[in-house]
């Protein structure tokens, strides 16, 4: 087991606050140059800061979660590198040792577990002492994770080329399966989503995979008319599905039905409220999934990845850091 260390000393100390209230829940949003902003009512953003300008570097950050009152988020490119708050404004910047970037935080009972681009599993119990349990073994050394999610006691991931890996946390074991007919790499960054007691795993040449457990699988065919998937969500009754040549959407992840309304290319669902984007620094709202409200985003910061909860107080995890950068202009 290895604890992760923070880069830089903290120029002010603070203690610990309270239990967080009801009242103390917010929402973050993450993105590319590690830009993070948070919200009170998951409309009006504060609390900007990032680390450079938007690119494909080792500032990016690609998914974000609230763990006891603590939030992280997890990116990199060369190495994983986790940031994380309890106040909303220091944050620690540490790497997750032997990791690639991240690519998945998935909570499942007392144990936060990151999900690497190389199908890396690690875990931690307060976000600080992070351990290795598996390893995937992937086809080749470019068939990478680019999305999780977790259900039936399981957490499944997905990506380039078409791996689907299944880890289950009771036997720290990993099941990979590699998709039909994923033979370009066809990045996205949400090809994987769990509801209704299934998971749908999507790709290239309209691939809509369903299982239960991993093993299993139902679909597991490309369909070209439906085109290219670029996301799959689900949006609290049924799946929604965004692709190179529309929208659809489906209850049992089998039969899929035309959305005639105009739907951002990435959809997340975050406490009960769905958020898309189509380009950076232009997201919106909906509560359904058909009516769409502009989002305010006066710093034109990105949202790729959303997190909900609470902010327990006092210093950043994994060690002491430096105040919060300023907000790039």
């Amino acid at each position: 087991m290895f604890r992760v260390l923070a880069l830089v000393l903290l120029t002010s100390a603070a203690g610990f606050a309270a239990e967080p209230g009801p009242n103390d829940n917010w929402y973050l949003a993450v993105g590319h140059g590690g830009q993070r902003m948070l919200s009170r009512d998951g409309k009006n953003w504060e609390k900007h800061t990032s680390w450079g300008e938007p690119k494909h570097d080792q500032n990016d950050l690609n998914v974000a979660c609230n763990f006891k009152g603590t939030f992280f988020a997890g990116g990199g490119y060369s190495r994983g590198r986790l940031t994380g708050t309890r106040d909303g404004e220091r944050w620690s910047d540490s790497l997750i040792p032997d990791s690639s970037p991240i690519f998945g935080l998935e909570i499942m009972g007392d144990t936060l577990y990151a999900i690497d681009l190389r199908g890396k599993v690690f875990k931690t119990a307060d976000g600080e002492r992070w351990q290795v349990v598996a390893y995937a073994e992937m086809p080749t050394k470019t068939h990478w994770i680019r999305g999780t999610a977790q259900g039936n006691g399981l957490i499944v991931g997905s990506g380039d080329f078409g791996p689907a890996i299944v880890f289950d946390p009771k036997t720290e074991k990993i099941t990979v399966t590699q998709m039909d007919g994923q033979v370009d790499k066809n990045p996205g960054p949400k090809r994987v989503a769990f509801g209704n007691g299934i998971f749908v795993v999507g790709g290239q040449g309209g691939l809509l995979a369903v299982t239960k457990d991993g093993k299993t699988w139902d679909n597991n065919k490309v369909n070209a008319e439906r085109g290219d998937i670029k996301c799959v969500e689900f949006i609290g009754k049924e799946f929604l599905v965004t692709t190179t040549k529309g929208t659809l959407r489906s209850a049992d992840g089998l039969t899929w039905k035309p959305v005639s309304e105009t739907v951002p290319s990435q959809v997340r669902l975050v406490n009960g409220q769905l958020y898309g984007y189509g380009s950076p620094a232009k997201f919106s709202r909906s509560a359904d999934g058909i009516k769409w409200e502009a989002m305010p985003n006066e710093k034109e910061f990105q949202a790729k990845a959303y997190a909900y909860g609470p902010l327990a107080g006092g210093l950043p995890p994994g060690g002491p850091v430096l105040e919060a950068k300023k907000a790039i202009k």
